[in-house]
């Protein structure tokens, strides 16, 4: 895509400000996270904490260096059991939250949600490599915040990261969600640089003003609000890449995966002459026949 100003949405894009040791990654989201978190008919505050953890995956995936996917997930003994995304080489990102009905206020963070439990991160470079997962205790009133102090035990890489997610009423009325997101790390210096400390406090207090409204506004590009971040000092945004949500729960692979379990398994989970599967991610629901099921090839 050519997009050098990162004014259109499903965007993520790197960032570097001019002269410092600090580096960023923007993202805007639009249709691709209005299809995630409405597919349930969770709360707003359940369908918000759903999309920073998309946002989040996006920003931190796409910081990986090889073809594989990164897993975010966050578990507790609250209304919310956990929530997880995922990202995918090449930008498809998915995500979903275990809610179990009880009441939650709109505004509810992170203890409201979750209540006290953990924070994961997984990295799972794919076939024939080892994953790696790190796990912290859930800290923190955001998402945000719960993921600055995993990198703080886990990675020991100075991290802050706004994460922003609303509804964006329509003129025609009713609203969609949108959100945005933007990670800065401290990043080694080198001779063209000054003292790490000194341009790390630096950028991360200019970085500190970046306001949820502007995070969510369509009409702020990701170029706008580096701007207005590091104009005076400058910054260089990178061409962004294409976020699209993808899940993949086709008929084609739920079949087979019925067709491996035993005929009596198959008839327990039978009703009126079908088997159904729900997605948890897109909560789709995809009905199967014994028909279908005894024609899949085996081979």
């Amino acid at each position: 895509m050519t997009d050098p100003l990162g004014e259109a949405d499903d965007i993520v894009a790197v960032f570097q400000v001019d002269g410092y040791s600090a580096r960023g990654r923007m993202a805007r989201m639009g249709a691709v996270l209005e299809d995630i978190v409405s597919a349930h008919d969770h709360p707003v505050a359940v369908r918000r904490l759903t999309g920073e953890a998309v946002l989040l995956a996006a920003l931190i995936g796409d910081s990986l260096k090889f073809d594989g996917r990164l897993i975010i997930q966050a578990n507790g003994d609250g209304p919310v059991s956990f929530v997880v995304a995922e990202w995918n080489s090449g930008g498809a990102v998915r995500g979903f939250a275990q809610y179990d009905g009880s009441a939650v206020a709109e505004d509810a963070g992170v203890p409201g949600l979750l209540g006290k439990g953990a924070f994961a991160m997984t990295i799972d470079p794919g076939e024939g490599m080892e994953r790696y997962q790190g796990v912290v205790a859930l800290e923190g009133e955001t998402l945000a915040r719960c993921a600055e102090r995993y990198f703080e035990q886990s990675e020991q890489t100075p991290t802050r990261i706004k994460l922003a997610v609303g509804q964006d009423m329509q003129a025609g009325g009713g609203s969609v969600w949108r959100g945005g997101g933007a990670v800065l790390q401290q990043i080694a210096a080198d001779e063209t640089r000054g003292d790490p400390k000194e341009d790390w406090d630096h950028c991360r207090a200019l970085f500190e003003t970046i306001k949820d409204d502007e995070l969510i506004d369509p009409d702020i590009s990701a170029a706008t609000l580096i701007y207005r971040l590091f104009h005076e000092d400058g910054a260089h945004l990178f061409e962004p890449r294409q976020l699209r949500k993808h899940c993949p729960c086709t008929r084609e692979r739920l079949v087979r995966v019925l067709a491996s379990f035993s005929d009596d398994d198959q008839s327990e989970m039978e009703k009126d002459g079908k088997i159904g599967m729900t997605c948890e991610y897109c909560n789709k629901l995809f009905e199967f026949t014994p028909e279908d099921i005894a024609n899949v090839d085996r081979s």
